[in-house]
């Protein structure tokens, strides 16, 4: 009988110790090599996987990359790609399903894990709109600009046309500082008040704008900016 390859007797080592504890116990590596074994039959993935981390620095930067970026990875193709790409959309899916489930203003942990998770790790600015009914539940989130680096580009009138589509009664504004800081810029004030102004002549309101980086965010509500 031939004998088999070593990495098939390692994942299965692997696949007990994750039942053992549910991944508790296995080291982020670890975690994405089981991810990649659906990848490949017959390639051994731990390699892969601390590429990947080390090339993106977390398991929840690796998860959110961009797809362009993580090709860059040897041994990443369509199939690594896939269930990488899977499991960000389930994350994405369950954090927005924990912030439907109550008013946003009483649910400030679900909204912060939702949208943390949708900006934190984009290596470039982007700029996303929560619209909410009457009772402040989430309608739907759209991403609404997306530009380069540090700097995107926001149309006024396509607030007010995707607020009036959805039948929104107010809205939360978030964009992702990439460089970390998290102060708002003289242009997201400005931008800030153009659509609260726009917004208000519909008597449709604005409840916050969001500024999320790689760690913490910045609310302009809290800060007193309105």
């Amino acid at each position: 009988m031939p004998e088999k390859p070593d990495y098939l007797g390692h994942r299965l080592r692997v696949r007990k110790k994750f039942l053992n504890s549910l991944g508790e116990e296995l080291a982020d590596y670890e975690l994405l090599e089981i991810l990649l074994f659906a990848a490949s039959n017959r390639q051994d993935t731990k390699p892969i996987a601390k590429n990947l981390l080390a090339k993106f620095g977390d398991i929840s930067a690796v998860i959110n990359a961009d797809v362009g970026r993580l090709k860059e990875v040897e041994g990443v193709g369509e199939a690594a790609l896939t269930q990488i790409k899977l499991v960000a959309e389930i994350l994405r899916r369950t954090l927005k399903n924990s912030a439907k489930t109550a008013p946003l203003l009483k649910n400030r942990e679900a909204l912060l894990n939702y949208v943390s998770a949708l900006l934190k790790d984009l290596p470039n600015e982007v700029f996303h709109v929560l619209f909410l009914d009457k009772k402040h539940r989430l309608i739907e989130t759209k991403k609404l600009a997306a530009g380069e680096n540090n700097h995107v580009v926001i149309s006024v009138k396509e607030v007010v046309r995707q607020a009036l589509m959805l039948h929104a009664a107010s809205v939360v504004l978030l964009h992702n500082h990439p460089s970390g800081d998290l102060k708002p810029s003289n242009a997201d004030i400005q931008i800030t008040n153009e659509i609260i102004s726009a917004l208000k002549k519909l008597e449709i309101a604005v409840l916050d704008h969001l500024i999320i980086g790689k760690v913490g965010h910045f609310s302009f509500c809290e800060n007193g900016y309105f």
